[in-house]
């Protein structure tokens, strides 16, 4: 069974080498064109294309799959039997869909209906999901609509962050996709159809959950907002790590980890803050700096404690170092 994969980001690429590593015959890897990855002008290839080149494989680059004729014919000189496809970034036409005789096959990161799109990760954690988790499903016109095979999920903890998430949704995607490339391999006499129904595809409007879209990170969406509650802010952080950012006097400053308070475990002095802030502090107002807890900063509703940050220019430390970088102090405010 030769396997075409499609794919860009680090999560896909790790899915790629768990199926070389099962014994698949991947005969080439589709990917997005080198971009600037960092503050830097120099081009960076995605980790699929780097990964594809480390395994010996054929890696091919499209802007547009859509409009790109030239690799649309390539594809189909190939005559794979199976496409994967793992965090692409584009929308395959019906005329790449329609090439492989098993058929295309998605992993999306969520549990679908709930959260089909670009980036689904990033929005389970950032709207307070208690679990999310991985489909596989057949790929159809539709975005993220089409029946699914495989379903696992997994408990979003309190400590999960956008890179630990990833991480284990990732594992649980290389899993299901070798057990699933294995049904898959068993259907190769049959119709669409009937493979579906051999695979006991379910249709999605028969899955649990209200169809959502998870759109695309934009660039306004890592700046925190400290007139929001400080739950929605802490989720903030740890859906988008690690990259959501303050300002002060004109510079960026990256919260990498934070915490709300919790009223035992903290001083009688912070206690009476955090009764008290409501009254006479503004968000974004720091109310409090010390060696022991780090900068204490006030929200829309409770006070949060920064522990880990990066001052533009700067590498992560804790938010009490980070202090005496800046040279903040209490009064001061953030989002300046």
């Amino acid at each position: 069974m030769k396997i075409i994969f499609w794919g860009t980001p680090k999560y896909a690429a790790e899915n790629l080498i768990n199926i070389v590593n099962a014994g698949y015959n991947v005969i080439a890897v589709v990917t997005q064109p080198d971009r600037k990855r960092s503050r830097g002008k120099k081009l960076s290839p995605s980790p699929v294309k780097e990964t594809g080149i480390e395994l010996g494989l054929p890696v091919y680059t499209t802007e547009s799959i859509a409009k790109d004729q030239k690799i649309k014919d390539i594809l189909l000189k190939l005559r794979a039997d199976v496409y994967v496809v793992v965090a692409f970034g584009q929308i395959l036409p019906k005329v790449i869909l329609t090439q492989p005789k098993l058929g295309c096959w998605n992993s999306h990161a969520s549990l679908l209906p709930k959260w089909r799109g670009a980036a689904p990760i990033q929005w389970s954690i950032i709207n307070n999901d208690k679990n999310t988790g991985v489909c596989i499903m057949a790929m159809e016109e539709g975005l993220d609509t089409g029946p699914v095979i495989e379903k696992e999920s997994t408990e979003i903890t309190d400590s999960d962050n956008l890179e630990k998430l990833t991480n284990r949704l990732s594992n649980i995607s290389s899993r299901l996709l070798v057990k699933s490339l294995e049904n898959i391999k068993k259907t190769s006499e049959l119709s669409e159809s009937s493979r579906l129904k051999k695979l006991n595809a379910i249709d999605q409007s028969m899955l649990k959950g209200i169809p959502s879209y998870a759109r695309q990170i934009k660039k306004e969406d890592y700046l925190i907002d400290w007139n929001q509650k400080s739950r929605k802010i802490i989720k903030k952080i740890q859906g988008l790590y690690p990259n959501t950012y303050t300002l002060y006097n004109g510079k960026r400053i990256k919260v990498l980890e934070a915490n709300i308070f919790d009223n035992k475990k903290l001083s009688l002095e912070i206690k009476i803050i955090k009764n008290e802030s409501k009254k006479d502090k503004i968000p974004g107002e720091i109310i409090m700096i010390n060696k022991q807890e780090g900068i204490i900063i006030m929200t829309e509703d409770y006070p949060i404690q920064i522990k880990y940050a990066q001052l533009e220019g700067k590498k992560p430390v804790d938010s009490y170092t980070l202090s005496i970088q800046s040279k903040v102090s209490v009064k001061n405010v953030f989002g300046n």
